[in-house]
Formats: C-alpha cells, structure tokens, sequence
C-alpha cells in the first residue's frame, strides 16, 4: 500500500524542518526579531506601506495583498526569510520601489512577524542578505 501524498509530504516537510535546524539555521518562530524594533517597524509601515496593504495589513485585492493570514502564510512558509525580505526591498512601496534602506525594511518585515503572531527575541531582525537565508519563515504553530 503507498502512502498518501498528504502523509508523504508531511513526512518530507518535517525532514527539511529537522535538516534546516541541524545546519544552525533559524526559523521565525524562534524569536529573530525585537518588540522595540516591530514598533519602529509598525511606524514605517504606516508611512510607506499601510496606503496600500491597509492598516490592519489586510490587503485589497491581488495588487494589494494582505501580510496577515493563512495565505500570506501558505505563500511564504518554508521560504527564507529574504525572499521577504528582499521583496519589499526591491519592490516596495509601489510608487517609489526600492527606496527603502535595508534597516527600515527589517523593522517593516520585524512588524509583520509580529502582526503574524510570530514571537518576538533579544536581538534585532539583521539587514544582510546571508543572515536572513539563515532564516526560514514558518508560520506559528
């Protein structure tokens, strides 16, 4: 008998989840982000990002997705951290991408770790590219 493909990719999500780990690498989960530093992040995000995403990060429509949720969860769990991270870098805001300097864009991501209900840690979320593959975006248990 074969087993499902449900089980089986639970099986194969778990194994990369124990692999990642063994490698030192981080999750979201983990605490890689300050409260001081979601707080900066919650007042750039006002200013540069709430016009769009709403303030609530709620999204509105396909152009404006929602940074909270299920599907932005389903969208970037697994992935590292920087490919959040360096799509609001290079894209975002809309009018006026890739103006954002990386320290204001970790506050922003901090605060939408925060508002995803994703624990808060002693260290500031980092700017560089190689520290943020190190981390994988899970979504909270």
């Amino acid at each position: 008998m074969k087993p499902s493909v449900a089980l089986t990719a639970l099986t194969a999500l778990t194994l990369t989840s124990v692999f990642v780990r063994a490698q030192g690498r981080q999750s979201t989960r983990d605490g890689v982000y300050t409260e001081t530093q979601a707080a900066r992040g919650r007042a750039s995000y006002m200013t540069s990002c709430a016009s769009c995403h709403g303030e609530a990060l709620q999204g509105s429509g396909a152009q404006n997705p929602a940074l909270v949720g299920k599907a932005f969860l389903d969208n970037w769990t697994g992935d590292p951290l920087d490919a959040l991270f360096e799509r609001i870098q290079t894209s975002m805001p809309a009018d006026h991408p890739g103006t954002l300097v990386r320290t204001v864009t970790a506050d922003i991501v901090a605060y939408i770790l925060k508002s995803n209900k994703l624990p808060a840690g002693k260290k500031d979320l980092p700017t560089e590219a190689d520290a943020l593959k190190q981390i994988q975006f899970d979504a909270p248990k």
